[in-house]
């Protein structure tokens, strides 16, 4: 019982560190190559951690998932105009 219970406490602790980097790849942000690197390498420090979390839910710059809409939203409209 106790080995089981070290494996889930193992996989609830991994689930905790890589959330940056999960939150950041679910957001399809370009930059989340780069905050997984930064989630390894300093993910272990409270700052690099919060740093990684902070920089996968920022809201401004280039969100993939947000360029996607824009350009089915005008590719809806150029099709509307034509009909």
């Amino acid at each position: 019982m106790h080995v089981f219970m070290s494996y889930v406490l193992v996989a609830i602790g991994v689930g905790v560190y890589f959330t940056p980097s999960m939150i950041a790849r679910r957001r399809l942000k370009q930059e989340a190559a780069r905050v997984l690197l930064l989630n390894l390498i300093l993910g272990w420090t409270i700052a690099g951690w919060i740093g990684a979390l902070s920089w996968a839910t920022k809201s401004f710059g280039t969100d993939l998932r947000s360029a996607e809409n824009a350009a089915r939203l005008k590719r809806r409209s150029i099709e509307a105009e034509r009909n």
